[in-house]
């Protein structure tokens, strides 16, 4: 065979974590938008939709598919632990994010068909009998999906592992959460702090800023109960002012302005001081990969800071 006869040796795959990493694009403003997060344990294979593609008995399918379809932002996660998986009762949590104080509450399955006769509509609702069910310690989901998209898997299972030294039983994998080429990916519940790019040398930072209630704002995607302007402007104005507890400010309001523009409304939980923070939306001066599957890069959104104001007292 000669030189010109052999076969080309295939190019590496690309991916697309890689890609977003070297194009230099932001993380901040990127949260997946979400008030409600339920994730039931189901160790069966997971699919590149999990909710569609799954061994579920079908009426509990059909039930988590019409909760998260009624339910204005409300996302549904399969969750797992590392195999084997011992026989004992299925784990269900519901994250109320959007509340002044998040609420975390477990539940635990004998069989999957047990969802049905829970009253999830009442959990959602802040029905005070289910306050036995509530949990205080926050939960840590690092996304794992390979068939999704391959970087989670390539990055997120080494976080996931190392994590779960830290935090034991708090550490889960979990499905899809958004966003994969800034895996590896992590969210923190209750609170819906959405983390990306982690890696194994963050997570004692990020589970002590957690413990302190606190955000590690060089790797902060964002909270998912915000929509992107806001994500933005609570970037911009936790750089300015230095403050990184999660509580720090409270949303009074944002408007869109002009196309592309928005003004936020941020006020200090300690203090009198409101904050105005006005952000536009532009194109990200590189065309992004945004999946490893993607056939091409394309143009991204991002976020850029117009002005800053400080009002006064609310």
């Amino acid at each position: 065979m000669t030189a010109s006869q052999r076969p080309t040796p295939a190019a590496p795959p690309t991916f697309c974590s890689d890609a977003c990493r070297a194009a230099g694009e932001p993380l901040f403003a990127t949260a997946t938008r979400a008030d409600v997060w339920l994730l039931l344990e189901y160790t069966g294979r997971w699919g590149a939709k999990a909710l569609e593609e799954n061994a579920l008995p079908q009426p509990v399918r059909r039930r988590l598919s019409a909760l998260e379809a009624e339910q204005p932002h409300t996302r549904i996660q399969f969750i797992k632990r590392t195999p084997p998986y011992p026989p004992g009762p299925v784990q269900f949590f519901v994250a109320l994010a959007h509340l002044p104080r998040p609420a975390l509450y477990r539940f635990e399955l004998s069989h999957y068909a047990d969802l049905l006769d829970l009253d999830i509509e009442a959990i959602l609702s802040g029905d005070p009998h289910f306050e036995p069910h509530r949990v205080h310690d926050p939960l840590y989901l690092v996304c794992t999906n390979s068939l999704r998209d391959a970087c989670c898997a390539k990055y997120g299972l080494e976080v996931y592992n190392e994590l779960a030294k830290r935090v034991g039983g708090s550490a889960w994998q979990t499905t899809h959460l958004g966003g994969h080429r800034f895996a590896p990916i992590l969210l923190v519940l209750p609170q819906a702090l959405h983390y990306g790019r982690v890696k194994p040398g963050n997570l004692d930072t990020l589970v002590r800023a957690t413990e302190r209630g606190e955000v590690l704002l060089p790797r902060y995607r964002g909270r998912t109960i915000y929509d992107r302007p806001v994500q933005a402007a609570e970037h911009f104005l936790r750089e300015a002012t230095g403050r990184i507890a999660i509580d720090a400010f409270a949303l009074l309001g944002s408007e869109q302005t002009a196309e592309g523009e928005w003004s936020v409304r941020l006020a200090e939980t300690a203090g009198d001081a409101v904050h105005r923070v006005r952000v536009a939306a532009e194109t990200f001066p590189e065309p992004i990969l945004k999946s490893c599957s993607a056939a091409a890069p394309e143009p991204v959104e991002h976020f850029r800071l117009i002005a800053h104001e400080v009002e006064g007292g609310a």
